[in-house]
């Protein structure tokens, strides 16, 4: 009997289950190309199963029982695809956790970690030999079994061990831009319906390939470009987040050699690509029927500028998309319609703020905003928008966006207290700030972003964005906050941006751009500007810059003195 016979007799629609029909069907057919350093690694369905057979077989070797947490921190690699893969077969629940960057402070890094890893209480670990000696350094008193890839036992057979659908298939941990991270417990049976649904909005077919930079210990690049591909056959090729950092054109190198169809990325990653490019660059983009932005506010400007810069290579304006997605709903809540270039809104700024409407005008003697729209919700989802009470809100009515149906998460892995402030009458209440029209989604902010200054809202990412072309400050990172000043009586402005200058003359000058371009853009007058070396600013292991650890870096008694 095969592995899915002996699975089928089971009834039970599994991740793992869906991986075995397509090692039965097609064993030889392309998963995922993973280049990592100089080595690219093709990984085939059978290849996929022999490589998950050694991690599952050391899960059963070290008493891993059914439904045990299992620590997945690897660097990118094929190992890392195993040793999720593997776990899952084992009857484990994996999570991937991030490994330490070089531009993070180490001791910051290993702080926030341990603390993650202590409450995950997993039963092994699988990692590599420098990140096993640095972590039996900073706990010596770890008890779980920590293994590396020289550690494994020799085996080619994936055990069987059969799970239901309803039972947990892995543990995401968010990004934590507020605050330590959470782990997202996944069903088996969410996760399929998100694999279903979002098939089915991107009318995926064989025909497709999928390229990406994204960290897997992040939902897009798990879901989107590790799950979603070796759930539906469609193939990936993946190169590490940090070889994009480094050059993040090799992106282009990728999708011209293998005529890639779809892409993912941040909002943050269309801007980068844009100022990047030179103007003698060229690569033939013309396969890609979908550049997806997703993970953070997209933004009609960027998407603009990216049309018009790429043009040439084949871009067209109708390939940009948008999605709304977050881990707690698995991965896509809304997705743009492919068929159709993403419609955007011109609002009055005030209604926003003051009235809490979006009111779209012409007028062009008030002050305007422009958002995009993020899609329709997926087939099974609603998606509503409610005041702080909980009632359901009229189209244009601001509000939070709240999300329901049967993509949900079980809530976050033991803490039943953060899991009951945003899960509740089967609503994940996102804490996102936007309004629906027609159906359609669009996102305005945050609640966790908002700012009160000089008795007025103002979303923290909007005064940031009109920072961006700043001359001085390194792209991206500059930070806006708000404190309350007794002499006032108010919140003041504070903003804290990047630079590489440390000439006096030349930093006087970047603090008046920065509040001439605030003065201009949003009428405000920064009460604090504080200029900073590179990576002083405290990033989420998604990249994005956390303004919760900021905040509490900024406000540290012995800072004082790196603050210029």
């Amino acid at each position: 009997m095969s592995l899915l016979s002996f699975w089928k007799k089971y009834d039970q629609d599994t991740v793992t289950q869906r991986i075995l029909h397509h090692l039965d069907e097609t064993p030889d057919r392309l998963y995922a190309r993973v280049h990592a350093g100089d080595e690219t690694h093709s990984i085939s369905y059978r290849r996929l199963a022999e490589g998950a057979a050694r991690y599952a077989a050391a899960c059963q070797l070290t008493q891993v029982s059914h439904g045990d947490r299992v620590i997945v921190l690897c660097d990118h690699g094929p190992d890392l695809l195993y040793a999720f893969f593997g776990a899952m077969f084992a009857g484990a629940v994996p999570t991937i956790l991030a490994p330490p960057s070089p531009r993070q402070d180490p001791v910051h890094f290993w702080r926030g970690q341990r603390e993650v890893i202590d409450r995950i209480d997993a039963q092994i670990v699988f990692t590599t030999s420098k990140l096993k000696t640095e972590l039996v350094s900073i706990s010596p008193d770890f008890e779980a079994t920590v293994m590396t890839p020289a550690e494994l036992p020799e085996t080619a057979s994936l055990p069987v061990v059969p799970v239901s659908s309803q039972e947990i298939a892995f543990l995401q941990h968010s990004s934590g831009t507020t605050g330590t991270k959470k782990g997202v417990m996944i069903s088996h049976a969410a996760l399929l319906h998100q694999i279903d649904a979002y098939s089915n909005r991107l009318s995926l077919s064989s025909d497709d390939h999928i390229v990406s930079w994204l960290p897997l210990y992040h939902d897009m690049g798990l879901i989107a470009c590790c799950l979603l591909p070796v759930l539906t056959g469609v193939p990936v090729t993946m190169i590490s987040p940090f070889e994009w950092t480094l050059r993040p054109t090799s992106l282009f190198d990728l999708i011209e050699r293998t005529k890639a169809t779809l892409v993912w990325q941040p909002n943050f990653a269309f801007q980068h690509l844009i100022n990047c490019v030179r103007h003698d660059d060229h690569w033939d983009l013309s396969s890609v029927r979908a550049f997806i932005d997703c993970s953070e506010r997209c933004r009609p400007e960027t998407l603009d500028l990216f049309a018009k810069t790429f043009g040439p290579m084949g871009i067209q304006k109708r390939s940009l998309h948008t999605c709304y997605a977050m881990a707690e709903t698995v991965f896509a809540a809304t997705q743009s319609n492919l068929d159709a270039t993403p419609r955007a809104e011109t609002i009055d700024s005030t209604a926003l703020l003051d009235e809490g409407v979006a009111r779209p005008t012409l007028e062009t003697h008030v002050a305007t905003k422009q958002v995009l729209s993020c899609g329709h919700p997926l087939d099974g989802l609603t998606v509503l928008i409610m005041d702080e009470n909980g009632n359901r809100l009229p189209d244009r009515r601001i509000g939070e966006v709240c999300v329901s149906g049967p993509c949900l998460a079980r809530g976050y892995d033991r803490q039943p207290d953060k899991s009951n402030a945003v899960f509740r009458e089967g609503w994940y209440h996102t804490r996102d700030l936007g309004y629906l029209t027609n159906g359609e989604l669009f996102v305005t902010g945050r609640l966790d972003d908002l700012l009160i200054l000089n008795g007025r809202n103002h979303y923290a990412h909007d005064l940031e964005f009109a920072l961006r072309d700043t001359s001085g400050i390194i792209p991206g990172r500059v930070i806006a906050l708000s404190r309350y000043r007794a002499e006032t009586g108010s919140d003041a402005l504070i903003v804290l941006a990047e630079t590489r200058e440390n000439d006096a003359a030349a930093l006087k000058v970047i603090k008046k751009n920065i509040r001439d371009r605030m003065v201009d853009e949003t009428g405000l007058v920064p009460a604090s500007i504080h200029l900073l070396p590179p990576l002083w600013l405290r990033k989420s292991t998604s990249g994005k810059i956390s303004r919760e650890a900021t905040l509490e870096k900024y406000l540290s008694p012995d800072i004082s003195e790196e603050l210029l």
